[in-house]
């Protein structure tokens, strides 16, 4: 009898966590389609300049919003579509809550963003009347009413990029009327081509322009002739490797980061990621969930196990669905439990199998593909991989850039076979958008196509059954040996992911000119207006801003330095 009730309650787990897991699959899945408003409890969140997790003022920036609105709206939308160039504003809303919507110009796919998170875009034209866009990769579509045009020639704050030290960063403005930015991303080292302390711009993050009007013109040509590395394109590796890979770094060395970014707060009440490290690695190994890519979503959503949903509901992801512990609603057990229903449920094949119409790539990705591409915040998976890239920073002697080969799938889709032959077993077919990633595991001859018999083998997104002949859906794991498949060379391109090497010319020179606060390159009667208010408390600043606001170096912003900045544009006395 005793046999009989362990069979049965075993019977009825089994039940209950594979109906949940539809549950929650097809909750998500429904959630993602919709995307239109955020929840009450969202907490949106910034990249401070020194690479660290802030909350954002939101109603401040409501407020801030209504007041351009109303000021910049009407001159703003003027002759918007006679504007050669033009650069697309999408903070509009009235209420950060508010997504916006849009279609993926290439696949037809709705997407939506939030203009809080990024305000700036580029103007690519109209299309059936609905303006044309770039914004993280992705070429969309949405509808005039929704955003504002403005005229790229005149001075507006946008995103860029910038080398400092060596490191490669992402300044993403929030708003186009105020030198203001929402993050400041770590998304690599400096490449060849770059230099420290110079502006590039990009709205795919893997051509770089140091011209914005210059990119605008590639841009609607369809080409990238112009940018600095026309024909090298920069992957971040940490956004674009495969979840179906493992990392080198330890248990350890995540709970050595994670000690280090929280300090005396790095205790078990205070803290949902203390001692977590462990369960990184074993969900990695048994659902192929890379553990820094894990990681990094999950420090990101949670502010590293320490938001109110982690601390009350166990639950370091924000997974909006009934949790799978029995009797615990919303929330999970504990911590560990979190961590493997995001690797077994929401890696393993939410993100990861056909089946899903969530299925754009097994890796963080941006707007255009992979698993955040459905995010609110379109730089969501750069923030995702900025943790990485500060672990990978802050441990000495070890690095995961470099060692896998990624290889980039083109436009449409591509056919995924059992062996390399064109008759073999077709696996699946993946989904149209372009630039999704696999780890390259070698190169075979196969059948001849185009005039060439190389095919490439690859670590797949999906898990195969035993005989490698059709997805495993049995959300039992994901057997590294097994899962494996080939794709044509002709349909994949290799691209290096980061190379290290570009000019630092020995000690860096400031990253900040005295006088210049708002980093525009020229001191202006911007940069003494944004003096004025911070002495006056209306806006403070901070960072690398603050520093070249204290022209006199005495330690403090005062009616000294407005001066100094005034006089230097009034030509009575220039700033050495």
């Amino acid at each position: 009898m005793k046999s009989r009730i362990t069979v049965c309650a075993c019977t009825f787990f089994l039940l209950f966590a594979a109906v949940w897991g539809n549950q929650l699959l097809a909750a998500e899945e429904t959630s993602a389609a919709a995307g239109a408003v955020l929840p009450e409890d969202h907490i949106y969140t910034t990249i401070n300049e020194d690479g660290r997790l802030e909350i954002m003022d939101i109603e401040s920036m409501e407020e801030q919003t209504a007041q351009e609105q109303a000021m910049h709206i009407e001159d703003s939308q003027k002759d918007a579509r006679v504007l050669k160039y033009g650069v697309v504003n999408f903070r509009t809303k009235s209420s950060a809550a508010l997504n916006t919507n849009y279609v993926d110009a290439n696949t037809g796919k709705s997407g939506y963003t939030n203009g809080y998170y990024a305000a700036d875009a580029a103007f690519l034209g109209y299309e059936n009347g609905k303006v044309k866009f770039m914004l993280s990769g992705v070429v969309g579509l949405v509808n005039a009413s929704e955003v504002e045009v403005l005229d790229a020639t005149e001075d507006w704050y946008v995103s860029f990029y910038r080398c400092e030290q060596g490191v490669l960063k992402h300044y993403i403005k929030s708003s186009m009327y105020s030198n203001s930015y929402t993050s400041a991303i770590t998304v690599g080292e400096i490449q060849p081509y770059m230099k420290n302390n110079v502006y590039y711009y990009s709205y795919d993050g893997h051509y770089f322009y140091t011209d914005y009007l210059q990119m605008l013109d590639d841009y609607m040509a369809g080409t990238r002739k112009n940018a600095i590395n026309p024909n090298d394109p920069y992957y971040n590796y940490y956004q674009f490797v495969s979840n179906r890979s493992k990392t080198s770094f330890t248990a350890t060395d995540i709970n050595n980061y994670v000690k280090a970014y929280l300090g005396s707060k790095y205790t078990s009440s205070q803290t949902k990621m203390y001692e977590m490290g462990k369960y990184y690695i074993q969900y990695q190994n048994q659902y192929g969930a890379n553990a820094l890519a894990v990681f990094g979503v999950s420090a990101n959503e949670s502010a590293f196990g320490t938001s109110n949903i982690a601390m009350t509901k166990n639950n370091l992801f924000g997974h909006n669905a009934v949790d799978s512990d029995p009797g615990l609603a919303n929330g999970y057990a504990s911590a560990q439990n979190s961590i493997q229903d995001h690797a077994k449920y929401y890696v393993n094949l939410w993100y990861s199998t056909p089946k899903y119409s969530t299925y754009n790539g097994s890796f963080l990705g941006d707007k255009s593909t992979g698993m955040l591409s459905y995010a609110s915040d379109p730089y969501w998976g750069e923030k995702a991989a900025h943790w990485a890239w500060k672990l990978d920073l802050y441990t000495s002697g070890k690095s995961d850039v470099g060692k896998l080969t990624l290889v980039f799938k083109k436009s449409g889709g591509v056919n995924v076979r059992k062996e390399a032959s064109t008759s073999s077993t077709l696996l699946y077919t993946t989904p149209a958008n372009e630039n999704m990633s696999f780890v390259l595991l070698g190169e075979v001859k196969g059948t001849t196509v185009s005039g060439s018999n190389v095919w490439y083998k690859v670590q797949l997104d999906t898990p195969l059954n035993s005989e490698r002949t059709a997805i495993d859906y049995s959300r039992t794991g994901y057997d590294f040996s097994r899962s494996y498949g080939y794709i044509h060379s002709s349909l994949l391109s290799k691209a290096k992911t980061s190379e290290s090497g570009g000019s630092q010319g020995g000690t860096p020179t400031p990253v900040y000119k005295k006088g210049d606060v708002n980093n525009d390159g020229k001191i202006s009667s911007l940069d003494y207006v944004l003096v004025k208010n911070h002495i006056l408390s209306i806006k403070k600043l901070s960072g690398a801003s603050a520093t070249a606001a204290d022209v006199n170096k005495d330690g403090k912003i005062s009616s000294l330095d407005y001066v100094l900045i005034k006089n230097d544009i009034l030509g009575i006395s220039k700033i050495n």
